[in-house]
């Protein structure tokens, strides 16, 4: 069933400085916890909620956005994609941090997570070169320019990188990927972008989209698109194409 009621944790500001702190401390603590045992116990907690409900045995997913913190916290989403997807599945991670990435190989083969495929690559609307800011202490916390507004304190923590940006579309392209099951945005504030450099994949009739809850306006958006509302989720929303409903 469906959750139709919003989380509870998302009734505060998530920018806020006790949050980051209380979330900092998190994945500090858990990183002391063996890969084996903190994914196998998420993955048993998340089995009967959305999105990870949705991916099956065999299905092919694609996840943009993969800090490592979360990675090593055991609260990766791509890494759970990954375990759920199964060996005839397929996980697309587009992450623009080789950091981040580097250390996903690393625990992907600790965990016998052979169906990713890990693209260095920042997404966006169009082919273009951005200005991405990032916070090495807490890279979930990374945000393109243009898409955040924080006072100068917080900037302090972020250094500057430019990188080449790319549309979905062209992405999936290159990867020889036709068919997805399910895209999963966790961008903090780039959701709007990258769904407009994704109209090609959406006219295949891509069943279902996650964005993070990082904005304003997201159900409208993509009701416009030919989206509703399917559930929350531990990210913000999932939302399933109004033509595939009930297939």
């Amino acid at each position: 069933m469906s959750r139709t009621q919003e989380y509870f944790r998302f009734k505060w500001s998530h920018e806020h400085t006790v949050h980051r702190l209380a979330v900092r401390l998190y994945n500090t603590l858990m990183r002391f916890v063996p890969l084996q045992i903190k994914y196998a116990a998420g993955k048993r907690l998340r089995k009967h909620s959305y999105p990870y409900l949705l991916v099956q045995d065999g299905s092919v997913v694609v996840q943009i956005g993969a800090p490592r913190d979360t990675l090593h916290a055991g609260r990766s989403r791509g890494m759970y994609f990954s375990l759920f997807a199964g060996k005839r599945g397929k996980v697309l991670m587009i992450e623009p941090d080789h950091a981040s990435l580097t250390e996903y190989r690393t625990v992907a083969r600790a965990l016998n997570g052979d169906n990713l495929i890990l693209c260095p690559k920042a997404v966006w609307s169009e082919k273009k070169k951005l200005r991405v800011y990032v916070n090495d202490f807490h890279p979930a916390s990374s945000f393109t320019e243009g898409t955040k507004d924080y006072n100068a304190d917080i900037m302090r923590g972020y250094r500057v990188i430019e990188l080449e940006a790319d549309t979905l579309d062209n992405i999936l392209a290159e990867q020889n990927i036709e068919k997805v099951d399910l895209v999963s945005i966790t961008t903090n504030g780039a959701e709007k972008e990258i769904i407009k450099g994704m109209q090609a994949i959406i006219s295949k009739g891509l069943p279902f989209i996650c964005l993070a809850k990082t904005g304003p306006d997201y159900q409208e958006m993509m009701d416009n698109i030919g989206y509703k509302l399917f559930s929350y989720d531990d990210r913000g929303f999932t939302f399933v194409n109004k033509d595939q409903e009930g297939k």
